[in-house]
């Protein structure tokens, strides 16, 4: 055979080895590469979930494609923006000139007013309460009455000086002070909504309750505990009559309601349950019906969590930062409405998203206005309400 021949038999034989011996070492790294990976997958199996789940069994969620007050429509797809200063306007309530305030994440409290056709002016900043004003209601006095998650109870008189009315209850810390209505007699009612002090995948995952209702009574500055046990306590109203006051339990898709008169007085039971959604505020207009804001449709992933507590406590070892898209609200802006007697009389919609993580709803002067939190479309928008 020529020199030529064997040379090239000889190169031939070297880069077949070659690409053998790359082979192997691919395959090998590759093996080693799943080993450590089921290895990383037992430990994780093994450790103890930072949670004991309590198993529920939630009840199937209202259909939105059937017919009935939960049905999709598109009452909410033509929904005008009022302004976009507060980017997450978490609540809002108007003063007796009609002026519209709301807060935002990052402390700030504004001030809308209209002309004389109803169109909104630039926004001004009312105030700054350094912490995340949620709840705004005036008393009688003219002062913004205002529940901050990071400050508690505040009271803004109408210069915008800062009273702290409370931040504690029965020695312990008042831990998220959320929303709140106010009566005749200036009593405040307000929600506390987690021990957990904050939101967080771990109490969804968990499934148990920690939230409470609050008094705040203004005569003697003493705050007292009407309800314990809730289930992430949200949204606050009053009954037109104020013989009852009602309270959002957003993790298990309910309102709540607690007698203040009666001979139900001191008791609760359940306004309304298994909501196409979680409920966040609640507000009352003047006819007594009552509005409540959607921040999300239901999550079908939460709800199987709360079925299987095996699947909600592995889950609940994953880093927060990894789970935040599995509770980010669906976009789908939805509002409910409900009578007095707790009768669901209409649902709104935008279920083409782009007016979502609804967190508010209030009927005023001939329009219903929103309210979002950080997750949702920005801004206070408005729907004109037919006539």
């Amino acid at each position: 055979m020529p020199n030529t021949q064997v040379r090239s038999v000889k190169s031939t034989e070297g880069v077949n080895r070659a690409q053998r011996s790359q082979r192997k070492i691919m395959r090998r790294f590759v093996l080693s590469l799943l080993m450590l990976l089921l290895l990383g997958v037992i430990v994780f199996l093994l450790v103890p979930s930072p949670i004991e789940p309590a198993q529920w069994s939630v009840p199937t969620a209202p259909s939105l494609q059937e017919p009935g007050p939960w049905q999709n429509n598109n009452k909410l797809s033509s929904a005008q923006l009022v302004t976009d200063a507060p980017q997450s306007p978490e609540f809002i309530t108007f003063d007796k000139e009609g002026q519209l305030y709301t807060g935002d994440s990052d402390g700030k409290i504004y001030k809308i007013a209209f002309d004389a056709e109803g169109n909104p002016q630039k926004a001004q900043v009312f105030a700054d309460t350094k912490g995340t004003p949620n709840g705004l209601k005036f008393d009688f006095y003219g002062n913004l009455i205002v529940t901050d998650i990071q400050k508690g109870l505040l009271s803004i008189n109408p210069s915008g000086s800062i009273e702290v009315l409370a931040d504690q209850v029965d020695g312990k810390p008042i831990y998220l002070a959320n929303e709140l209505d106010i009566a005749k007699d200036g009593s405040i009612y307000f929600s506390d909504t987690s021990n957990y002090g904050r939101v967080t995948f771990s109490e969804i995952a968990e499934n148990k309750p920690h939230g409470r209702l609050l008094k705040y009574d203004p005569m003697t500055k003493q705050t007292t505990v009407l309800l314990e046990g809730l289930y992430f306590a949200n949204g606050v109203a009053l009954s037109s009559e104020e013989d009852y006051v009602l309270v959002a339990e957003s993790y298990h898709y309910q309102l709540t309601r607690y007698w203040l008169k009666g001979p139900k007085k001191g008791t609760s039971d359940i306004f309304a349950s298994n909501l196409a959604g979680f409920p966040d505020n609640i507000t009352r207009d003047e006819q007594g019906r009552f509005w409540v804001g959607i921040f999300t449709t239901r999550i079908s992933f939460v709800d199987q969590m709360h079925r299987n507590p095996w699947l909600a406590g592995t889950m609940a070892k994953l880093p927060e930062s990894l789970l935040s898209g599995a509770s980010a609200p669906a976009k789908h802006g939805l509002v409910a409405e409900f009578s007095p007697l707790g009768e669901l009389t209409g649902s709104w919609h935008d279920p083409i998203g782009s007016l979502y993580g609804v967190t508010t709803a209030v009927n005023h002067n001939g329009y219903l206005y929103i309210g979002t939190a950080p997750g949702g479309s920005q801004g206070v928008h408005r729907v004109l309400l037919a006539k």
